[in-house]
C-alpha cells in the first residue's frame, strides 16, 4: 500500500493543465476533447507514414491560434540535450514532410514568454516539422517530434509552453494539430521565489541601453517572433551596449535566468 501510494505522488514527465486556448479561423477539430486530447503522452499508435488522428488524440488551433499547456506537478529543466518535444502529426509522404508548424514560447510564470529562435528558410526551430515515431517519446534520438532546449534561450526551467499556428508568417502544408509535449527532461524541486530576476534595462532605449545585472555571460535579444537580434558578453556590472544596428520594435533580453522586454524607439 505505501508503495502504491508514493507510485501516486510521483511527477509524471506530461502536460497536466491547458488554463488558455484562442483559436483562429478553420479551427474545430477536437475541441470536444480539448483539453484531455493533448494532456499526457502523444499518441502511441503513431508513425511517420500513419500518423496521429482522430479528434480524441489532437487538438487544430486554426490559423494564428494557440494554446498554453502547464506542467503542474514538476517543470521541464535544462539539462545536456534537447529538453522538451513537441508531438504534432506530421506525415511523410514519401517524397517529404507534410508540415503544419507552429511557434514555440515559454515561461516560468504564464506571463511573461520567451519564443525560440527560427529560420525562416529552413524553418528550424518551430515545432511541427518532424513525424512521431512510435517509440519512446522521452528519448529524443528516436521518438521523434520537434526537439527544444532551454539552453538556447539561456532558461533554467520553465513551467509552460505556449503553441501558436503560424498562420501566414510560414509556407507549410496547413493548420497545426497539436498531439502532446513531453518533458525530457524535469524535475520537482524548482522554486520560482529563488530565482528572482535580476536584469533591468533602460526603457525606452534608442541607439544605445545601459544593462544591470549581477549575472555574467552572454547577454541576447530576440524580436518577438523570436528571431536573434543582437548578442552582447555582460561582466556583471552596468554596461551600456550599443544597439543602433536594431529597428524600432519590441525585444526581448536574456541572460542566465533572467529576461526583460523592451521598447526601442526611433532614433
Amino acid at each position: 500500500m505505501i508503495a502504491l501510494v508514493l507510485l501516486c505522488m510521483m511527477a509524471d514527465p506530461w502536460a497536466d493543465n491547458s488554463p488558455a486556448v484562442e483559436y483562429g479561423p478553420g479551427a474545430g477539430y477536437g475541441q470536444s476533447f480539448y483539453p484531455d486530447n493533448i494532456l499526457g503522452p502523444p499518441d502511441p499508435a503513431a508513425t511517420p507514414t500513419s500518423p496521429s488522428f482522430g479528434e480524441n488524440n489532437l487538438l487544430t488551433l486554426g490559423s494564428d491560434g494557440w494554446v498554453v499547456l502547464e506542467f503542474t506537478d514538476n517543470s521541464i529543466i535544462n539539462e545536456p540535450g534537447p529538453d522538451f518535444t513537441v508531438f504534432e502529426n506530421v506525415m511523410d509522404s514519401g517524397s517529404g514532410y507534410f508540415q503544419e508548424c507552429a511557434f514555440v514560447d515559454v515561461s516560468q510564470d504564464g506571463q511573461y514568454w520567451i519564443r525560440f529562435p527560427w529560420d525562416e528558410t529552413t524553418l528550424e526551430g518551430l515545432a511541427g516539422l518532424l513525424p512521431t515515431t512510435g517509440q519512446d517519446p522521452l528519448n529524443p534520438e528516436i521518438s521523434g517530434g520537434d526537439q527544444f532546449d532551454l539552453e538556447e534561450l539561456g532558461l533554467e526551467w520553465v513551467r509552460f509552453v505556449r503553441l501558436t499556428d503560424c498562420g501566414d508568417s510560414v509556407s507549410d502544408g496547413g493548420l497545426f494539430d497539436l498531439d502532446a509535449v513531453a518533458a525530457v527532461n524535469s524535475s520537482t524541486g524548482i522554486e520560482e521565489n529563488t530565482l528572482p530576476a535580476t536584469l533591468s534595462i533602460t526603457s525606452p532605449f534608442t541607439s544605445s541601453f545601459t544593462i544591470a545585472s549581477k549575472e555574467t555571460g552572454t547577454l541576447s535579444c530576440y524580436t518577438v517572433d523570436g528571431r536573434k537580434a543582437g548578442q552582447w558578453q555582460h561582466s556583471g556590472l552596468p554596461e551600456t551596449h550599443d544597439t543602433s544596428q536594431l529597428p524600432c520594435g519590441v525585444f526581448y533580453f536574456v541572460i542566465n535566468q533572467s529576461t526583460i522586454s523592451a521598447v526601442k524607439l526611433i532614433n
